[in-house]
């Protein structure tokens, strides 16, 4: 029974997350690109934060949020899953910068770029470059940009090193930087975060993570707001005081490496 009842969970939230899809693909034309949107950032931002409320309701994820979110400047959080984006999206407009990878993904590739998300290939110091400067525009509309420091997802036991390049434009223009901390969890019996959540194993494809996601009761989500920081003068001063603020909010020691000095 329990082998059924977690097959007709997936079916039925198959057929949400599709409807939601569905939903989220009419919305962007006719509210955005037929409306002669398509180059308003907030206007992508907004249509972001619809599709990401519509995505978790699908895959039964609870969002909790606790403390103030920030109203300017940028947003840094630890990273854990593919989730994280819709998490952070539903609760704020928000533009995001990502690894260029994500930009192929199936859906979720062609929702980040119609949200207006900065893809940047972090192995080239070019595109960094490109990224620092493409920074300056969706601050100035009035939105909140979002990253995530650690540069990869990790298994949620504690928060990798955070890189300091992508830091360099707050602490050039004076941007104040807001940490956040986000954990999930699931129910008793239903597995843990590092292997049905997390998503960062290289060897784990995303459709059948997925489609164990998709089995669970339910998924809760807490993100934490901790205090707007001022960006200071050193850009790996500033990424090592982001990382233990973090690392406080999700209440972990930060004896797990430092603060990267690209």
């Amino acid at each position: 029974m329990t082998k059924t009842r977690r097959a007709l969970r997936i079916i039925l939230r198959l057929t949400k997350f599709a409807a939601a899809l569905t939903a989220g693909i009419f919305r962007y034309y006719f509210t955005v690109k037929l409306r002669g949107r398509s180059g308003s950032i907030p206007a992508r931002a907004a249509w972001m934060q619809t599709v990401a409320r519509g995505f978790l309701w699908a895959l039964g994820v609870e969002p909790v949020y606790i403390g103030t979110p920030p109203r300017e400047g940028v947003l840094v959080s630890n990273h854990v899953s593919y989730l994280d984006i819709l998490v952070h999206a539903s609760c704020m407009p928000l533009v995001f910068i990502s690894k260029a990878e994500v930009a192929q993904w199936p859906i979720f590739g062609p929702i980040t770029r119609w949200s207006g998300t900065l893809f940047i290939r972090r192995e080239l110091r070019s595109d960094v470059v490109r990224v620092a400067n493409e920074m300056p525009p969706v601050l100035a509309a009035g939105l909140v940009l979002a990253f995530f420091p650690e540069g990869t997802s990790s298994s949620g036991e504690g928060v990798l090193p955070f890189r300091a390049s992508l830091l360099a434009p707050m602490v050039e223009n004076g941007w104040q930087v807001t940490p956040a901390f986000l954990h999930y969890e699931l129910e008793p019996g239903e597995g843990t975060v590092k292997e049905d959540i997390a998503f960062y194993r290289p060897e784990t494809e995303l459709g059948p993570h997925l489609l164990n996601l998709l089995g669970k009761r339910q998924v809760r989500a807490t993100l934490t707001y901790g205090q707007p920081l001022a960006s200071g003068s050193d850009r790996k001063v500033l990424a090592s005081r982001l990382r233990e603020e973090v690392c406080a909010l999700g209440c972990i020691a930060p004896a797990i490496g430092a603060a990267e000095t690209v």
